[in-house]
């Protein structure tokens, strides 16, 4: 009886033991460093059940293949360190089979594998409840790995948007090296410590695929007031005005443009802007639009809006835009604070009112400007006709063509010279005032018949000076 129950006893041994090495272990390399992938293969039976998570403690299990051959299984696990240093791979359980302890040392970097550095800031440092938050990841290597940018898990304190990403070489403990940064906009909705884990970043070099832990982003959020309005922005806004037409015309909305850049939300300035204009009159017949749109900044967590305000303009006349405000909280000094939008003055005008304005007054121009142009061809014409006849005068080689050069000689367009001297004088009277014209006149009578005798270039040049001393008559007509 005694020797049953030795026997029994150890073939219980022999089972247990045959089950405890019933799944063999193998590593692919001892010593890999962070990023790097580690191949653990397990071979043995009943390997689906095989429970991996104590695994998690240390490392991502990534991937994960099994195969059968004959009654022998195979699971081949692509594992990824959470952390450096020496890991040992904890004991698997599958079924009533349990795998060996076994163990792999982490090293930073190597000769393959650049150490990789890590950061993560908030910019403010310490953010308050609904205060637009930038958050920056970054990486720092020797420039020779290609990064994925990661998503940010969801949060139930927190929301949070992609920004850009950028890179650039920096100095990190002394050492250059080319930093991989990504931003994020968040905004906590929840007071105190906040924790928020970041997810494997993913890298590839010359084709091979590497993940690597992430440190965690970790923050104190503060408190906003109890007696602060839900839709007031966190921090100082900034206001852009677009320029307002002096004049618009009736019957026609008005659009009124402007832009704020700060932590209000679309709904939360909407909402603040509709409230002031409920009883402006005009603007309460059109809800204000919002629209969203890429700041200069790609990497700034606040939000740029395009507010479009609409008025009902029924009458002419000035039209007064209202002065909105914009409150927005300190975090430095806890104090309520306001931005003015100033509203101005529009001049409504009728437009058909104005287009027959404008037609009547161009008009006018072009009519004052023809009288102008007659009145100055009027003034200019006795000059041009006065140096003709001069010039008629200077050519005269002889008496007689002298004589009807004088009697030609007027301020204003005559077809004939005049049939004698007097009649001339009397024609020449109602144009011009001329000094010496009637010696000249019975100077020229007692040449012409012979009751003088004279020289005829002196002669010339007498009536060449007392008639170029002819000046207009105040009087005179065109």
């Amino acid at each position: 009886m005694v020797v049953r129950i030795l026997s029994l006893f150890c073939l219980l041994l022999m089972a247990t033991a045959a089950s405890a090495a019933g799944v063999k272990t193998r590593l692919d390399h001892p010593t890999l460093a962070l990023g790097e992938p580690l191949t653990l293969t397990l071979t043995g039976a009943a390997l689906e059940q095989i429970d991996l998570a104590p695994l998690a403690a240390d490392f991502e299990v990534r991937g994960r293949t099994l195969s059968r051959s004959g009654d022998e299984e195979t699971l081949v696990l692509t594992l990824y360190p959470l952390r450096e240093g020496r890991l040992n791979l904890p004991t698997l359980q599958a079924g009533a089979a349990r795998t060996r302890p076994a163990g792999v040392t982490v090293t930073a970097g190597s000769a393959d594998m650049p150490q990789v550095l890590f950061r993560v800031e908030t910019d403010p440092a310490a953010p308050i409840q609904r205060q637009p938050t930038r958050l920056t990841l970054e990486a720092c290597d020797d420039g020779s790995l290609d990064w994925k940018r990661p998503p940010l898990p969801l949060h139930a304190a927190l929301y949070h948007r992609p920004l850009g990403e950028e890179q650039r070489d920096v100095e990190r403990d002394g050492v250059r090296c080319t930093a991989h940064r990504w931003h994020w906009m968040i905004i906590p909705t929840q007071a105190g410590p906040l924790q928020l884990p970041l997810p494997m970043l993913e890298a590839g070099k010359f084709g091979r695929q590497l993940r690597f832990p992430a440190p965690a982003a970790a923050f104190t959020v503060a408190a906003v007031p109890a007696w602060l309005p839900l839709n007031v922005a966190i921090g100082q806004p900034r206001l852009t005005l677009e320029k307002r037409p002096a004049t618009w015309p009736v019957n026609r909305p008005l659009a009124w443009r402007f832009e704020v850049v700060g932590g209000y939300s679309e709904e939360g300035l909407k909402a603040l802007l509709a409230l002031q204009l409920l009883n402006q009159p005009g603007f309460n017949t059109y809800a204000p639009t919002l629209e969203a749109l890429p700041g200069e900044d790609r990497n700034s967590p606040l939000t740029l809006l395009r507010v479009t305000l609409y008025a009902d303009v029924r009458e002419t006349g000035a039209l007064r835009l209202p002065t909105l405000t914009l409150p927005w909280f300190d975090p430095a000094n806890g104090r309520l604070e306001s931005l003015a939008v100033a509203g101005g003055q529009v001049q409504i005008v009728n437009p058909a009112r104005e287009s027959l304005t404008r037609w009547l007054t161009r008009l006018l121009a072009v009519a004052l400007l023809a009288a102008l142009c007659a009145w100055a061809a009027r003034r200019l014409a006795w000059r041009w006709w006065k140096r003709r006849g001069l010039m008629v005068v200077a050519t005269a080689a002889d008496m007689e063509t002298l004589s009807r050069a004088v009697r030609g000689f007027s301020l204003r367009r005559h077809s004939h010279p005049a049939a004698t001297l007097g009649i001339w004088r009397e024609r020449l009277l109602t144009e011009a005032r001329c000094e010496g014209l009637d010696e000249l006149i019975e100077a020229l009578e007692r040449v012409r018949y012979g009751e003088a005798p004279g020289d005829f270039t002196v002669l010339r040049a007498r009536v060449l000076r007392v008639l170029g001393g002819c000046r207009r008559a105040l009087k005179s007509g065109g």
